[in-house]
């Protein structure tokens, strides 16, 4: 099982914060989300960060993960 968790306005959009989703590879973990979720992600997609295991990644499809890795998701934060 996977963990997703989601940060900042993306949560606060989506109304969720954490998802266990089952699966090998990020794509497939991205495609099994709610269609919620799905759709606040697409709205902020040009922004869009995403860490397994706290390491940012680019390629989706490439990533295979393993059983208790964490995927976080969220968006750059400004202010001053």
């Amino acid at each position: 099982m996977v963990r997703i968790r989601i940060h900042g306005i993306l949560k606060e959009e989506c109304g969720v914060e954490v998802i266990d989703i089952e699966g090998t590879y990020l794509n497939e973990i991205m495609s099994k989300l709610p269609k919620e979720v799905k759709n606040v992600l697409m709205k902020y997609s040009k922004y869009l960060i995403v860490l397994v295991n706290g390491r940012r990644v680019y390629d989706l499809e490439s990533i295979q993960l393993l059983p208790n890795d964490y995927v976080d998701l969220m968006i750059p934060v400004g202010g001053g």
